[in-house]
């Protein structure tokens, strides 16, 4: 019996370790904005175009047009995302999202226009120069108009086809499983020496 109880016991612990794999963020931490650049080049930090990139609410972003890809650089156009779910319209920067509204997000995605001073601060450059550094203070993309065109901002430039997942990063309630099930497997290992 005494054995048993240290191998649950030992099988808890474990799954002790992988609770700060699911933990919320700390209350303390930056809000984060998201920002994707589209038909553009990010030279500070440095990124590709119609990549969602996660920073810290308030971090400048430098962008550069790109003519050589795209013709002659016309302006610039800053939108913010919205989502519209179940009749209700609210920024997409933060907060808890519901499973119901992830499920409709991509349908109902939209973008509007930023507001100059509110969204985002134009830290150096203007709306018209062919680089632009900007302080993102909400989720924003940013998109580089050529010519006559105006880039839509909800459509990617470059878009993959390609029906790979994305990779992930961070793998530690794997791990964590991994561990446990070795444990388990080395109780019922030791549980069948002593039982003969």
């Amino acid at each position: 019996m005494k054995k048993i109880i240290a191998l649950v016991l030992s099988v808890v612990l474990l799954c002790c370790f992988s609770v700060t794999a699911f933990a919320a963020d700390s209350p303390t931490a930056s809000e984060k904005v998201v920002v994707t650049i589209r038909k553009a080049d990010i030279t500070n930090p440095t990124g590709k175009e119609d990549v969602e990139y996660t920073f810290d609410k308030g971090t400048t972003i430098t962008v550069k047009a790109d003519e050589e890809a795209y013709g002659t650089f016309k302006n610039w156009s800053v939108y913010k995302v919205t989502a519209s779910v179940e009749g209700v319209s609210a920024p997409v920067n933060s907060g808890v999202i519901t499973l119901s509204a992830v499920k409709n997000l991509a349908a109902t995605k939209k973008a509007e226009a930023a507001v100059a001073g509110t969204d985002y601060e134009i830290v150096s450059g203007s709306l018209t120069a062919k680089e632009m550094t900007v302080k993102a203070n909400t989720t924003l993309i940013i998109c580089g108009n050529y010519g006559n065109v105006v880039t839509d901002p909800l459509s990617a430039s470059n878009a993959d086809d390609s029906a790979s997942a994305p990779a992930t990063n961070d793998i530690t309630a794997v791990y964590a499983v991994i561990v446990m099930l070795a444990v388990v497997a080395f109780g019922f290992g030791v549980k069948k020496v002593y039982s003969k």
